[in-house]
């Protein structure tokens, strides 16, 4: 049953207006202080909340805070908590279309509109909602004071971005994606160095990125460990899954098809695998972040016909030359059972910060020109991240237009405004003439 939506009066002198202008970064700083830990509130259902944990806040694409640990109605989950400033903001970030979002176990706003109390997740499950308003025990002007006197994450010169040509911070913005793609392909590049075995990292970067940040060591970890070339020599793909759930440690999977035969074909295969603890990995939250499912889903592009089967990295390549839409139906193969399909945003994700990086080091090594320049068309091709990095830029009035642009941001972020470093930062150049006298930008 739908909750019908709840609509309260606001207090005296606000408005929607006012609302919109406040910060979403100073609830989360008002979240992560534990302003909300042991207060007793009701989800929009009527549901009792306690929060445990507020959680961690989630610095790259994904939910505001991970790992928090809510009880509603005296039942205990573990998962992901999502803040926004009205409910309606939920589908217009297209969080209600995101697998990503399925381990949220509670939404909250700040105030409540026409949507809240109906919200889904992208699986049609319902999703958990509480209004914090009525619960803030200091007024909201005094909150967003301390935020803004606070030590502030980026950008600390928003409120005059305005003043920027928006030509220059585009380029700037473009510039610094294109250098986080480099900063990526070079980290690889160490690591190639170690083991020069371009397929095999190929493959630990595409398992990393499908265990989501939950799983991503322990998926990474297992694709180190995995024997390729004797999994992609098996014929029938129930047994690549045999193979990936033994060597991770999860052969008693209850949702796949025919459990009884997976040890028994494990044992046909195995030939000295050593399975993982299966203390390694986490389980809770959404069912489609279960690591029996990415597992399964990591089997299927290891099983005939996926894109791991043989020579991954010029197969990615070439599909990559062919469409970008091609490499991510790849990417979402079918696996085995009843393990659903990997969703398209995860797809995308694992397109993003595993293939393309990887592509980026192929090309750089081999000296392909024609295979870089696909590699950053794609990423300017791809839709943008949606994430506290890049909502917080939305404030000071650049919207990313793709994943190249999105990754800019997070780059500008990380390597200028995190540091301090405006002296070296064009847009900070452009607002503070006298900085520009003491360095010169770095591209």
């Amino acid at each position: 049953m739908v909750a019908e939506p709840i609509s309260e009066p606001l207090p005296s002198g606000l408005t929607d207006a006012v609302f919109a202008r406040i910060p979403e970064a100073a609830l989360h700083s008002a979240w992560a202080s534990g302003r909300f830990l042991g207060v007793e509130m009701r989800t929009t259902a009527g549901e009792s909340v306690r929060v445990l944990s507020p959680g961690r806040l989630n610095r790259d694409s994904g939910p505001d805070f991970a790992d928090a640990r809510i009880e509603i109605d005296g039942l205990v989950w573990a998962g992901d908590v999502e803040m926004h400033r009205t409910s309606a903001e939920w589908e217009a970030h297209g969080h209600h279309e995101d697998p990503a979002y399925r381990r949220v176990v509670l939404h909250t706003v700040l105030s409540a509109d026409r949507r809240t109390g109906t919200l889904r997740r992208d699986d049609e499950t319902p999703l958990p909602e509480v209004v914090l308003l009525p619960h803030l025990d200091q007024t909201l002007r005094s909150i967003v004071r301390a935020h803004h006197t606070e030590p502030r994450e980026a950008p600390m010169c928003a409120a005059r971005w305005a003043d920027v040509p928006a030509p220059t911070v585009c380029t700037w913005i473009r510039t610094r994606g294109h250098a986080r793609l480099r900063s990526a392909a070079s980290r690889l590049a160490h690591r190639f160095g170690r083991t020069p075995d371009l397929d095999r990292l190929l493959v630990e970067r595409v398992f990393r990125a499908l265990g989501y940040e939950a799983n991503a060591d322990p998926m990474e970890t297992l694709a180190a460990r995995l024997p390729l070339d004797r999994l992609r020599g098996l014929d029938d793909p129930t047994d690549v899954l045999a193979a990936v759930l033994g060597a991770a440690g999860w052969l008693d999977a209850p949702t796949f098809r025919d459990p009884d035969a997976l040890p028994e074909r494990f044992l046909l295969v195995d030939r000295g695998i050593v399975p993982m603890n299966r203390a390694a990995w986490r389980s809770g939250g959404r069912p489609a972040n279960a690591p029996r499912v990415r597992l399964a889903q990591a089997a299927a592009l290891l099983a005939p016909g996926g894109v791991l089967r043989h020579d991954a990295v010029p197969t990615l390549a070439e599909a990559l030359a062919h469409r970008p839409s091609h490499v991510l139906d790849r990417l979402r193969a079918e696996p085995v059972g009843d393990a659903a399909r990997l969703g398209m945003a995860r797809a995308r994700a694992v397109l993003v910060n595993a293939v393309l990086p990887v592509l980026a080091l192929d090309a750089e090594l081999r000296g392909d020109i024609a295979l870089d320049e696909q590699v950053v068309a794609t990423l300017d091709a791809l839709p943008p991240d949606s994430d506290h990095v890049t909502r917080r830029f939305a404030e000071a009035g650049f919207e990313p237009s793709s994943a190249l642009e999105s990754h800019g941001l997070h780059g500008l972020a990380r390597d200028f405004c995190d540091e301090g470093r405006c002296a070296q930062c064009f847009i900070g150049q452009h607002l503070y003439p006298a900085l520009a006298r003491l360095s010169c930008p770095t591209a």
